[in-house]
């Protein structure tokens, strides 16, 4: 329900849009002061299905935050670039405030997947592309996470796009349905940000026939690299998968071999 009257609804739109991160920043002229125990804690038990959308308004050339500061921190500890928001315009900063304070009333929130299938329906050219790239490898995109081939980690499928592109999107699910087909975890998010580093870094070739039976080592030892130190999803834990990757890829080859590839920070 929009909390403005009748005289400002006329004024005001609203849409979902995917908007980078460093193009966001918080009110603090009537937001809560941002809470780091608050932030960790989301960080430590972050579920993109979860997630809902930020609110924003797009007012003077910029996308102030209405609410969602601790999940847009949150996000940005991750490694995330963009969020998807919940876009006002046409709002004054006084109106902003009015909204924050009333926006959580009988509110609740969409999740990704609800968003994702409202974009589809749109016609939004990501939702679209995504959907296609999804389907043509066997997936779904909703919400389940106990099913191989339901893709719940939406907002990684738009990282995954934004930041390695389109066909990298596509080369990491085909990789992972040839290569792991069935296996519940290989569809979730490590896998599919590890792929995607790994495609964007050495392409596909032979990826399927050296991994294929190397599932549980691969996850125990990026599992043990992130119990030292890291952030599931940051930049940081995908390049750890990543090498975790190129390890197991060149068990085997000698090392003069012209297919070991090699790793670089």
């Amino acid at each position: 329900m929009n909390p403005m009257n009748n005289s400002n609804m006329k004024k005001t739109s609203q849409h979902i849009r995917f908007i980078a991160l460093a193009d966001m920043e918080p009110d603090s002229g009537y937001q809560r002061t941002t809470n780091p125990a608050q932030v960790a804690n989301i960080v430590k038990r972050f579920d993109e299905t979860k997630l809902g959308t930020i609110t924003v308004s797009e007012r003077g050339g910029k996308y102030h935050i209405i609410d969602g500061s601790h999940r847009t921190k949150a996000l940005r500890n991750l490694g995330y670039t963009h969020a998807l928001c919940e876009v006002l315009t046409g709002l004054t900063y006084e109106q902003e405030a009015e909204y924050f304070c009333k926006q959580n009333q009988d509110k609740r929130l969409l999740r990704p997947c609800d968003l994702f299938k409202a974009g589809l329906a749109a016609g939004n050219e990501k939702c679209v592309r995504i959907a296609e790239i999804a389907k043509a490898n066997g997936f779904q995109i909703g919400h389940g996470k106990q099913n191989f081939y339901v893709l719940a980690a939406i907002h990684t499928l738009y990282t995954i796009a934004e930041d390695y592109g389109y066909k990298a999107l596509d080369d990491t699910l085909c990789l992972i349905a040839g290569t792991w087909p069935g296996l519940q975890r290989a569809s979730q998010r490590e896998f599919l940000l590890g792929v995607a580093e790994f495609v964007s870094r050495y392409g596909m070739a032979d990826f399927s026939e050296r991994l294929k039976d190397r599932f549980a080592v691969i996850w125990y030892e990026y599992s043990e690299a992130m119990r030292v130190k890291g952030t599931v999803g940051s930049t940081a834990s995908r390049e750890k998968f990543c090498r975790v990757l190129v390890g197991q890829y060149n068990k085997g080859l000698v090392h003069n071999s012209k297919k070991r590839l090699k790793w670089e920070e």
